[in-house]
């Protein structure tokens, strides 16, 4: 592998790219305001940095409607792409938070609101009727890896890393849809999502309960009745990997089920300034407007043209997006 092309891996870049986002909201493609909301009935708070796009707005709906469910999701892609194609205008395909790499939660607008995540030949979404009752989480990760002479490429065809950096990839024991080797995870990652999971579950009185092991990797119609915290798997058929078992259930459902939880890594948020928000409701008034109730019932397109975060050392005419279907 030349100098310039393990200059240029991904994963290596991963680190600065979320940093930029962090301190900048990318360029100030967003305001970012830092939220600090108590998990009720716990020493424990939720830390993160509430995320407006500047000029867009419509990517959610601000109907409310009773939760039955938390549906976790990876976005196959690095932060700042992830949030432009969360954020597109007027397209109802979003989650209410996005938990990167460093840790840092993000979130784009209310729980107690929606917008579609599972897509729309999902089990049971005719209507988006599953969207409306479940919360979508997008945990920042590339997913599956394609092994190439030069190490592992994502869906993409960028190379992420070489094959020897253990901490960039897992490989599993069996092949899981297909697919051996997955992006890893972060323990900063896991820390947030526990917290988070744990707020979301006291807060909409969602049960603090995981879909049974056997049916954990499986798509199937219990899904629809179940009442706790599932997997984008678990709704669909084929062409989704999140999450399987590269994803360390263990470590989130003892976090979840605890009789308390600390988180392992500190948060730092005194760079972002002003106002901390505590409550979601305090969020409301921030929010770029919702997309029409008119909306609600149609269709989603699944194709869709997603940005691919880049090193800033990269020629602008390296920096177009790439198109792809990603059945959200």
């Amino acid at each position: 592998m030349s100098a310039q092309s393990f200059l240029f891996m991904v994963f290596s870049n991963l680190p600065a790219l979320e940093k930029r986002f962090r301190l900048t909201g990318n360029g100030s493609e967003y305001t970012l305001r830092p939220i600090a909301v108590p998990v009720p009935n716990e020493s424990l708070t939720l830390n993160g940095l509430l995320c407006t796009p500047a000029h867009r707005s419509g990517y959610y709906h601000d109907t409310v409607y009773t939760k039955e469910r938390i549906v976790l999701h990876f976005t196959a892609g690095g932060l700042s792409g992830d949030m432009s194609t969360l954020t597109r205008q007027d397209y109802h395909v979003s989650v209410p938070f996005v938990i990167a790499r460093d840790g840092t939660i993000y979130q784009l607008f209310s729980a107690k609101f929606w917008s579609g995540n599972l897509g729309g030949d999902a089990l049971g979404n005719a209507a988006n009727n599953q969207d409306k009752r479940t919360i979508g989480i997008e945990i920042s990760n590339y997913g599956p890896l394609t092994p190439k002479p030069d190490g592992l490429q994502t869906i993409y065809g960028d190379t992420y890393c070489t094959l020897t950096q253990p901490d960039a990839f897992q490989k599993i024991p069996a092949p899981f849809r297909g697919q051996s080797n997955y992006a890893t995870f972060t323990d900063e990652q896991y820390d947030s999502l526990i917290v988070l999971l744990r707020y979301l579950t006291t807060q909409y009185g969602i049960p603090r309960q995981f879909i049974p092991e056997p049916k954990r990797y499986l798509t199937t119609p219990d899904v629809l009745t179940f009442k706790g915290i599932v997997s984008h798997i678990n709704y669909r058929a084929s062409g989704k990997w999140d999450l399987g078992p590269a994803f360390n259930w263990s470590r989130v459902l003892t976090g979840v089920k605890a009789a308390a939880f600390t988180p392992k890594q500190s948060r730092d948020f005194e760079l972002i300034e002003g106002p901390v928000l505590t409550s979601e409701e305090a969020m409301i008034p921030l929010l770029p407007q919702a997309r029409s109730a008119a909306w609600e019932d149609e269709p989603y397109n699944d194709t869709e043209v997603r940005p691919v975060d880049v090193p800033e050392a990269v020629s602008e005419s390296t920096q177009s997006g790439v198109i792809i279907n990603i059945n959200k």
